[in-house]
């Protein structure tokens, strides 16, 4: 039935119709951060725009913290069929890269990878580089153990007192295509990241192109950007959560001099921009959705720590205006880009994500009944200081491997977990359907990292 939706969806596209593909990713950026959404707290005019130009979603969900939500997103599977330890995606990953360069795209990357995890030692083996996971052309912020020592010593310090650690925002760590890229203290790595996406649409306008633009911003430290008031060595480069909001407002700015630029060159129409973020804003912040207080929560699974924005434009495809209440999960891109692009799903891969383009394009689909999140940050320790969890949920219900059980918009901070004797006949019938869920899917990885 999917499929024939789906076939049924794009015979209504002209021939030679499909796009190219844009995915930007704010890091650390919840679903109430943006005013479209009825966040109160930021000001985020171009999502406003994106919201009448394009299509919004409102149940879209990630895993609760960043490298998981980077495997999911880039290879469609749950977390306990491939991921092993964090910072790594395990080498040999089929990613939405490697299917879009078969499909005859040229693809890019700009902004934060996180994925290597350092050269491979005993203990530890070496993550994916960005041309092993299939991009023709990268920049991305560089952690200080991907820099040579000579490299390093170049670089230099980082504002004061000082450090040998990497910036990603001012006087940014940066790899181009493998090689060292120096700055200073007024380069600004937001920008810098910006600029490659400009130049590689530009280069790239007459071919079909993909990017992932997975953004540094609105990650901790929180800084100055350069339309803040107050600019200086201090504020550059000293944490204040009173910058959050400038930087949420140059997210917004960074999204529509891309949508802008694809505009002036004449292919608005021939691409699909989608924008979401990895996961829920950092805990230290707190913001308002409505009348309602969010504070965030990175790292853990609640809704605030999962919840995140989803918008689409696509001029003369996407309907304008158009809001979707269906369930999205972060597996489920790699499949509609599979669609998009009427490329088969890798042989002898179990992809988990089901398929939203025939949502995109305005008709019904075949929209989930649930979504499933397998969450442990580091399978390779044996302690972690976050919970590991698997949980199924509805757009209402959440039901986690421990049989807590929750009605989450009555309790969205997961307070007040109900009793099984205490359920209504339908609230029972979905707890027993999420316990199948939970059920089909095996506790742990049962390949790798320390846990059984």
């Amino acid at each position: 039935m999917q499929r024939i939706l789906l076939l049924a969806a794009l015979a209504a596209l002209p021939a030679n119709s499909q796009p190219n593909v844009v995915l930007v990713m704010a890091d650390d950026m919840g679903y109430e951060c943006i005013s479209a959404n009825g966040g109160t707290s930021y000001e985020t005019p171009v999502f406003e725009r994106v919201a009448q130009e394009g299509m919004r979603f409102t149940h879209c969900y990630s895993q609760p913290i960043c490298t998981p939500s980077r495997v999911k997103i880039m290879t469609g599977k749950y977390n306990w069929r491939n991921y092993r330890r964090f910072g790594r995606m395990e080498k040999s990953q089929v990613t939405f890269a490697h299917l879009m360069r078969e499909a005859g795209y040229v693809t890019g990357l700009t902004g934060k990878w996180q994925l290597w995890g350092g050269a491979e030692t005993p203990e530890h083996r070496s993550g994916t580089t960005p041309e092993e996971a299939g991009f023709d052309e990268h920049i991305h912020w560089a952690y200080n153990f991907e820099l040579s020592e000579e490299q390093l010593e170049l670089y230099g310090s980082v504002g004061p007192p000082g450090n040998r650690r990497t910036s990603r925002f001012w006087h940014p760590g940066i790899l181009k295509n493998g090689e060292y890229v120096h700055t200073s203290m007024d380069d600004y790595g937001p920008d810098m990241f910006s600029d490659f996406a400009l130049d590689f649409i530009e280069r790239h306008k007459e071919e079909r192109f993909f990017l992932y633009y997975p953004m540094v911003l609105t990650h901790a430290p929180f800084v100055a950007t350069p339309h803040s008031e107050t600019i200086d060595l201090t504020t550059k480069f000293k944490s204040d959560p009173r910058y959050f909001a400038d930087m949420v407002t140059y997210t917004d700015y960074l999204v529509g001099r891309f949508l802008d630029r694809l505009d002036k060159l004449g292919i608005g129409e021939k691409t699909l921009v989608l924008f979401t973020g990895d996961n829920g804003t950092h805990r230290s912040l707190q913001s308002m959705l409505g009348t309602r207080v969010i504070k965030g929560r990175k790292a853990f699974p609640e809704d605030a720590g999962t919840h995140v924005p989803l918008f689409a434009r696509w001029t003369g495809q996407v309907p304008a205006g158009l809001v979707s209440d269906d369930l999205i999960e972060f597996s489920d891109f790699f499949t509609t880009l599979a669609d998009l692009t009427d490329q088969p799903l890798p042989r002898g891969e179990h992809i988990d994500g089901q398929s939203f383009l025939p949502q995109l394009l305005g008709g019904t689909g075949n929209p989930r009944d649930w979504i499933f999140v397998h969450y442990d940050k580091d399978p390779m320790m044996a302690e972690v200081p976050f919970p590991r969890v698997r949980f199924a949920r509805t757009k209402r219900f959440k039901l986690y491997s421990d049989d807590r059980f929750y009605d989450v918009p009555h309790d969205w901070d997961e307070q007040r977990p109900i009793a099984t004797e205490d359920l209504t006949r339908e609230a029972l019938a979905i707890r027993t359907r999420l316990q199948r869920v939970l059920h089909s899917m095996p506790a742990w990885n049962p390949t790798g990292g320390a846990r059984p």
